[in-house]
């Protein structure tokens, strides 16, 4: 079984589409068979909040246990917004989503429900999966909410070397190093995903199998209908 992780997608429903597509065509991506882990972050900035959570529930809908997606800070700013009238929402991209579930208020109440559910982090035999980052000094069943969602410096600058190596998104990879492919940090112990598609950059999709991760395929930022998404092979001895 291979597994597809899949960085924050902040309303890019199109390019979300283009990637997973291409992937099944290629048969990288076998839906019966692999394991799709989503990072976090489906809603705000991008114009099509509504349209990516619904296609992720349908795929989550389809195959229960293996379509995963993790709850991102974004998604817990729309839920603390709504339930304690928390302002950061009003001030991180949340235009876009309102505008998207204009006219879908019931369906915006059953997607919140969704939310609340999401797990904040999946850990399998050789990865942790978070959204933002973890602490290093606690296990991951004394973690804080705070630290997976919204983790950032403290997090993927900490050299320290976890029990197991940590996939994560939240911090696109351009503000980090200016650069919109993923990261390998530490020695490639840490993987920042997060390569900014909403903000010009890329979508990517990590491809691991037998526990190796063997590379990652890109969509840029509005691309062409029906472009290929690039891949890039890694080697992981070379990290």
């Amino acid at each position: 079984m291979r597994t597809i992780v899949v960085g924050d997608i902040h309303g890019c429903c199109k390019e979300m589409k283009t990637l997973l597509s291409d992937l099944e065509e290629r048969g990288t991506y076998l839906p019966e068979e692999d394991r799709l882990i989503f990072i976090g972050d489906y809603i705000d900035r991008g114009p099509d909040a509504r349209l990516v959570v619904s296609f992720i529930r349908q795929l989550q809908e389809a195959r229960p246990g293996q379509v995963i997606p993790l709850k991102g800070n974004h998604e817990d700013m729309l839920l603390d917004y709504m339930d304690e009238g928390g302002l950061s929402w009003l001030f991180n991209g949340c235009q876009t989503t309102i505008h998207s579930y204009e006219g879908h208020g019931d369906e915006l109440q059953e997607d919140m429900e969704w939310m609340r559910r999401l797990p904040l982090f999946y850990e399998d035999e050789d990865f942790i999966y978070v959204h933002a980052g973890i602490n290093k000094k606690k296990t991951m069943e004394d973690q804080d909410d705070e630290t997976l969602l919204w983790a950032r410096q403290e997090f993927y600058m900490d050299p320290a070397v976890y029990g197991k190596r940590i996939i994560f998104g939240h911090t696109p990879t351009m503000f980090i190093d200016g650069g919109a492919s993923p990261l390998w940090l530490n020695g490639g112990n840490d993987i920042s995903i997060d390569t900014g598609c909403v903000y010009g950059g890329k979508l990517t999709a990590l491809l691991i199998e037998d526990g190796q991760i063997k590379g990652y395929y890109q969509v840029r930022k509005d691309s062409p209908e029906g472009e290929r998404a690039e891949f890039c092979r890694i080697n992981e001895v070379d990290k």
